[in-house]
């Protein structure tokens, strides 16, 4: 009865480390998105806010490629995730985009307040991953957030986290940026 218990204390214990979002597909990404890029982290350096409240990390993207917005290859753009350490002091957000130097990422990005940030937090950040077919892959990493759906709809098929060819996903994006007459 002992081990059942703490079984459930841990089952439980689990599932409470998520952030809840609307789950966005790559139409609602690329709609929101003021820029889509292609390219690699650079480097990321966190600081307190002005207020020392919180943490908050600027990443450095060195872009390989613009799908929508001002950005050209080898140009560095700035995006800003929530959390990070500082003087060993840490901040974890659950549901915040995460990045390590030299990896390979799409994001989508959208402007608040002076910064660039990801949008839907980690769901407009993709990992570029190269298998050992040679073929570059995309993904989510989705695993610390559940979704909501409004009242009364169908609930979206999340698709983000499923590894796709990386020119399918620039073929659809594509259908998406083109302007109608």
């Amino acid at each position: 009865m002992k081990s059942l218990v703490v079984a459930a204390a841990i089952c439980v214990a689990s599932a409470a480390y998520a952030t809840v979002l609307v789950p966005l597909d790559t139409k609602a990404l690329t709609t929101r998105a003021e820029r889509v890029v292609l390219g690699t982290v650079e480097s990321q350096v966190s600081r307190w806010t002005s207020d020392h409240d919180a943490i908050y990390t600027d990443v450095t993207i060195v872009v390989e490629r613009a799908y929508k917005g001002a950005a050209r290859p080898g140009e560095r753009i700035v995006v800003r995730r929530e959390g990070g350490v500082v003087d060993g002091m840490g901040m974890r957000v659950y549901g915040a985009a995460s990045f390590a130097v030299g990896e390979e990422v799409v994001v989508f990005t959208e402007t608040r307040g002076n910064a660039a940030w990801t949008v839907g937090m980690t769901q407009g950040k993709l990992h570029v991953t190269a298998g050992a077919d040679g073929v570059k892959r995309v993904s989510a990493t989705l695993g610390d957030v559940a979704f909501t759906h409004a009242a009364g709809a169908a609930p979206q098929t999340q698709t983000l986290a499923q590894p796709r060819r990386l020119d399918d996903f620039e073929r659809e994006l594509r259908t998406y940026l083109k302007v109608t007459p």
